[in-house]
This record gives structure tokens, C-alpha cells and sequence, in this order.
């Protein structure tokens, strides 16, 4: 007996392929989406790697599949964004926030017009109602858990969510798919970061956009906490709170970047230690029942690492501060930050101060 309509996000990739299978055999009716975002798009060619990848799939499965040309939104939305966080001395979270304004809005609506059910991704995380709420819970493999990317989500998209990997490893994954025959997919490349970031290293790209803008920063100088001059940076934009590596002074000296100043265009060095906070400052916050807050809570400010017992004072309907019970090191304002209690992720924000 089939189990209803779901309409699945389709990246091309191993686990958005496994996915659509598990649903099926689970009685789905799957409908495939893939959205078109940053690749080529300054360039008329033709399809991309990805949606060709996930069309055969579709059409191996027997499942109804679309194209969505978003281009245009995620240039306007997410590297306006990206570029202007980076000009206003933040290190802005691309992913989190594309997840945010984008991905699932548009699935939420795709979803509405074809009459789906269900949303469904190949996130590795899962769903659980808790007091008339749903929530995300962590995926059992901890590799791949991807929850801290989904705290955004309100209660209208998650009572809709079906995520079938929460419960299985990528290793689990990839034998699914081999012993369905689809060795192809099996053995996909994983792929990894930012996807308008090749390698990893952001300058080159945003040289790039502030060039065409005519926007590219003036090199300023490197200051200790007093104000001395230590030597030269090459633009603000190209420097993150935490950073050690490529400050081009001497490797004898252990300096860490402890503050961008995007407006007199200094960059202020100091020591590791230097780098430690009690609190926070988040921004549009979202949680899915503020009572959730009353309690001790897990914070975490970087995708896998750090986990930090904390408390949350709300300030107003937008602004809260997360009060840490042990400093917290190299927080960076315009990451974003997710709030847990166990494996239940609760809420989260933009990190400003």
C-alpha cells in the first residue's frame, strides 16, 4: 500500500540517489527536484554534471523529476551575502544560511505544487515529535551527521520532513546502493565545503566579485591590542577571527587574529588566549518551543566541533546571548550557531559579537 507522495531533493550525488531508493521501497510515490544554483551561471551551456546525473537516476527509478533554475535567487541571496558579510568584517556560513532562505523554502513550495506529501533530503539526521513538537536529531554517524545546518527549519516544513539516512552510515549507504546496482552511484565523489569555493580557499572568488564591483580593499596594517603596528595585511575581507596561518609575519611569533575592523581597515593580533569569551551575541534566532531554553543547553559554533554547555538569555524578539560556562575559543562573528540539548537540535542563530 503506497505511503503517500514525497518530493525528494535530488543533488546527483550518493546519498540524495540512495535516498529516493529507500523511499521507494518503503511505498513512497517519489518525486525528484534538483535546483540549479551556482554552477555556470554566467555561462549559457549547457546542463551541469549534477542535474544530468540526477535525471538518469530519476529515469532508471521510473520517478517524475524537475529543474529548477534558481541561479538568479542564489546569486542575489547567498553570494551578495557571502561578499557582503566578508566587506563588513564577519566570516559569513554560505551553507547555513542557503538553508535557511533557499533550499527548503523552495522545496516547501515545489512540494505544494505537486501536491506531495512529504519533503524528503538526503541529510543525515533525523525527525522526532517531542510535546505536540517536531525537532532534528542528530544522524547516528557522526562523520556525516548534518543537523547543524537545519535549525532554521520551522514546524510547517519539519512535520512534513522524511529523512532516510538519519539511522544508517555513509559506508551503510554506499552498500545499498552496490547491492542494488548502482555501482556508479556507489562510488560517487563526495563532495566537500562551500559550492561555489574551489579548494576550499574563498580569496580567489571573492577577489573576484569586488573586483568587478570595484570594491577591492586597500592592504592596512596588522595592530596588537595597544595599537602597535606589527606589519601589513593585504585587505580585511581575506581574514577570519581565529586565524594563525598565512599572515605573512614571522613564524616565530604565534599571532592569531582577534578582531577585523572593516571600517578603518584594521586587522588586531593577539595571542591564543586572547582568543577565549564567556559570551555571545546571536541574531534571528530560531527555536521550535522557547521553553527549551529554561534548561542548560549544548552550543556548538562550528559544523563538528566544539560543544559547549551554556546558558541562553533572551534580550528581545530577535537578539539572545548565550552565556558559556567555560570560555568558548575563536568565535567568529557571522558564523552561525546551533543549540542542542542531548542529540535534540533546539534552535540556533547568526552569530554578531
Amino acid at each position: 500500500m503506497q505511503k503517500g507522495k514525497v518530493l525528494l531533493g535530488m543533488s546527483g550525488g550518493t546519498d540524495s540517489s540512495v535516498s529516493a531508493m529507500l523511499l521507494q521501497d518503503a511505498g513512497y510515490e517519489v518525486v525528484g527536484v534538483t535546483f540549479r544554483l551556482w554552477s555556470d551561471i554566467d555561462v549559457n551551456c549547457e546542463e551541469p554534471d549534477y542535474i544530468k546525473e540526477a535525471k538518469l537516476l530519476a529515469e532508471k527509478l521510473n520517478i517524475e523529476h524537475y529543474v529548477i533554475d534558481l541561479r538568479d535567487f542564489f546569486y542575489n541571496e547567498i553570494i551578495n551575502y557571502f561578499k557582503d558579510e566578508y566587506m563588513a568584517g564577519r566570516t559569513p556560513n554560505p551553507c547555513a544560511k542557503c538553508n535557511v532562505v533557499l533550499k527548503w523554502k523552495f522545496l516547501k513550495d515545489q512540494a505544494e505544487r505537486q501536491n506531495c506529501d512529504y519533503i524528503s533530503t538526503g541529510h543525515y539526521a533525523n525527525i522526532e515529535k517531542v510535546n505536540h513538537k517536531f525537532y532534528i536529531i542528530k544522524g547516528v554517524d557522526p562523520d556525516k551527521e548534518q543537523s547543524f545546518f537545519l535549525w532554521g527549519l520551522d514546524q510547517t516544513i519539519l512535520s512534513k520532513v522524511i529523512l532516510p539516512l538519519g539511522e544508517l552510515t555513509k559506508t551503510e549507504v554506499k552498500e545499498i546502493a552496490t547491492k542494488k546496482g548502482f555501482i556508479r552511484v556507489a562510488n560517487k565523489k563526495e563532495s566537500i565545503g562551500v559550492c561555489f569555493i574551489q579548494d576550499g580557499n574563498y580569496q580567489p572568488f571573492l577577489s573576484e566579485l569586488l573586483k568587478k564591483e570595484g570594491k577591492l580593499p586597500e592592504h592596512g596594517n596588522f595592530i596588537d591590542a595597544n595599537g602597535l603596528v606589527l606589519g601589513k595585511h593585504k585587505g580585511f575581507p581575506f581574514y577570519t577571527v581565529g586565524q594563525r596561518r598565512g599572515l605573512g609575519l614571522s613564524p616565530n611569533e604565534p599571532w592569531y587574529v582577534t578582531n577585523i575592523d572593516a571600517v578603518t581597515n584594521l586587522i588586531t593580533l593577539g595571542k591564543r588566549a586572547d582568543l577565549y569569551q564567556k559570551e555571545m551575541i546571536v541574531r534571528n534566532y530560531v527555536f521550535q518551543n522557547l521553553t527549551d531554553i529554561e534548561n542548560n543547553v549544548i552550543t556548538r559554533i562550528r559544523y563538528r566541533k566544539q560543544a559547549a554547555l551554556s546558558k541562553l538569555e533572551i534580550i528581545n524578539d530577535t537578539t539572545l546571548k548565550v552565556h558559556f560556562i567555560e570560555p568558548e575559543w575563536s568565535i567568529a562573528p557571522g558564523q552561525t550557531a546551533a543549540f542542542y540539548i542531548g542529540n535534540r537540535l533546539i534552535g540556533g542563530g547568526f552569530i554578531v559579537k
